[in-house]
């Protein structure tokens, strides 16, 4: 007679045929937690703070201390948060893309008062727009040369201005003084700026550098030259603000953070974020980028066509390889750095680059149908212990999946779903809001799992299995059998005992599903007690 154990349990497989599934992968895999091999489920997400309704953002501010409550940031908006390359930064200076134009914060201006962040300001310092006046006077040689000045805004943590427009050629003696003039005032506007830097060139026909001249309170509109030594060459003059329109800011390496601007991608000056010099602008070609992410040296630029990768250790000197792979992002939210390569929803599945070239993670587990039935572009997703977390809305019902990347057996779903994500590296926690609610994941009591079998059919009709067993941690929990497609039997299991089946049917194919809050390790079944403890 047929004896049928399960174990194993490695989460759904919908691509193929019930009945073609290996014995330790399903037809439903329900709230099921991986990495252990059993059947066991995720605990439920604890609350753990609340926040303004209507939030699709959250990201924790005050890193360098465990927390679940402090200081939970939170935009209505989808915003991307970069943690500053800063070396010396003890204010957790951030930047951000997502909420109107680029801006940064820190624990300062962010965390003055609830919501947070309470104020933050605009990245990038503006140049001036007028060009300087001069007037000589005063000089008795007779030696002659030409000078060119210029001026930029500092703000008071130092940031500098590219500079604004050249002053016209003047012509003077070398011992002359020369008043400067028409220096305008700084723009209306969050920048913090306080100082007014400037520059003007040697004299010397053959140099065309502007060197350090003086610095002012921005508060003046004049000062003057009086022939001081000069100083450094104008470090800025490249130093552009980011584009209105910067968004999906990434960080990098060796201090570089990029971000999509129109059709291009933009990357900043290195440890200079609110430097963004024109020359360091990457285009896909023949498609619009989309998102970003990277893993190790490698920026993965996606677009609405293949995706191109950026390697290279400067802004100066970044590489682009487009990669042959026909699968666009169809949900930027989606895209995640999975530290060996990122992964992202594209029409066909959750597609993938990295280390071992590129591939589609769903392929063998779904069909494109079955795929495109999730609603892909509604994908939000994160990576948390080493797995692919998406979320995702289809049919009016909020749903989730979770896959492991470098082992795709089987695909773990889960029956709700959440608003945003945010994983706290320093915790190594996961953290999900659900509307109001910002929940810690797997931090409450354990949810209800469910698991169905393949389809076993055996080679002609036969009597209903009369006995099962099931081997659990703790019970009670529930089992089901379905016989030819219909529902035979359930039975809630109180013990590791044996328990009887009815017998009053004949069947060709037979299934098993087991709904329990509790770890499985297996379950078996057979027509008779003795062969029920054969091993």
């Amino acid at each position: 007679m047929t004896i049928l154990r399960y174990s194993g349990f490695a989460g759904a497989v919908r691509a193929l045929h019930a009945m073609l599934l290996p014995n330790h992968v399903g037809v439903t895999s329900l709230n099921q937690k991986p990495g252990r091999g059993d059947l066991r489920p995720w605990g439920a997400p604890l609350t753990v703070a609340t926040v303004p309704a209507g939030r699709k953002t959250i990201y924790r501010m005050g890193r360098q201390v465990a927390s679940d409550t402090q200081y939970w940031l939170t935009w209505a908006t989808e915003v991307h948060a970069v943690l500053g390359p800063t070396a010396n930064d003890t204010a957790e200076r951030t930047y951000f893309t997502g909420a109107g134009t680029p801006k940064w914060t820190n624990t300062t201006m962010a965390l003055a008062s609830a919501p947070y962040p309470t104020t933050a300001r605009e990245l990038g310092v503006p140049s001036p727009v007028v060009q300087p006046l001069l007037n000589a006077s005063g000089g008795v040689g007779t030696l002659t040369h030409n000078l060119v000045y210029c001026y930029t805004y500092v703000t008071d943590i130092g940031e500098e201005s590219a500079p604004g427009p050249v002053s016209a050629q003047l012509a003077c003696k070398v011992d002359d003084a020369v008043a400067i003039s028409s220096l305008a005032a700084p723009p209306a506007g969050n920048y913090g700026i306080n100082r007014i830097r400037i520059y003007r060139t040697s004299g010397s026909a053959d140099d065309l550098n502007y060197y350090f001249l003086r610095e002012i309170s921005s508060t003046l509109t004049s000062s003057s030259d009086d022939g001081r030594v000069l100083g450094e060459v104008a470090p800025t003059t490249t130093w552009l603000t980011p584009p209105a329109d910067l968004k999906f800011l990434t960080g990098m390496w060796n201090g570089m953070l990029a971000g999509i601007s129109g059709r291009s991608v933009r990357v900043c000056e290195a440890y200079v974020p609110y430097a963004w010099p024109i020359a360091y602008e990457v285009l896909p070609s023949q498609s619009t980028p989309v998102a970003l992410a990277t893993y190790g040296q490698t920026l993965v630029v996606l677009t609405n066509g293949n995706p191109m990768l950026v390697t290279g250790g400067t802004p100066d000197a970044l590489d682009e390889t487009p990669v042959a792979f026909e699968q666009a992002c169809i949900a930027p939210l989606s895209t995640v750095g999975l530290g060996h390569g990122v992964a992202w929803a594209s029409p066909d599945g959750l597609a993938y680059v990295g280390q071992g070239g590129a591939r589609l993670l769903t392929e063998g587990l779904l069909t494109r149908d079955d795929w495109q039935a999730m609603n892909p572009s509604s994908i939000v997703g994160c990576m948390y212990e080493r797995r692919y977390f998406g979320f995702f809305t289809a049919n009016a019902q909020r749903q989730g999946f979770v896959l492991d990347p470098l082992n795709p057996q089987g695909i773990y779903f889960l029956n709700f779903g959440v608003d945003a994500l945010y994983l706290d590296e320093l915790q190594d926690a996961l953290y999900v809001l659900d509307g109001t609610q910002l929940q810690k994941w797997d931090a409450g009591a354990p949810l209800s799992a469910t698991f169905r079998t393949k389809l076993e059919r055996l080679p002609r009709p036969v009597a209903s299995f009369s006995c099962a067993e099931v081997t659990a941690d703790a019970y009670p929990l529930t089992f089901k059998l379905y016989a030819d497609g219909v529902l035979k039997h359930s039975v809630s299991v109180t013990s590791a005992a044996p328990f009887r089946l009815p017998a009053d049917y004949y069947a060709q194919t037979f299934q098993i599903e087991l709904v329990t809050s509790y770890p499985v390790q297996g379950v078996a079944m057979a027509h008779s007690m003795q062969e029920l403890a054969q091993t």
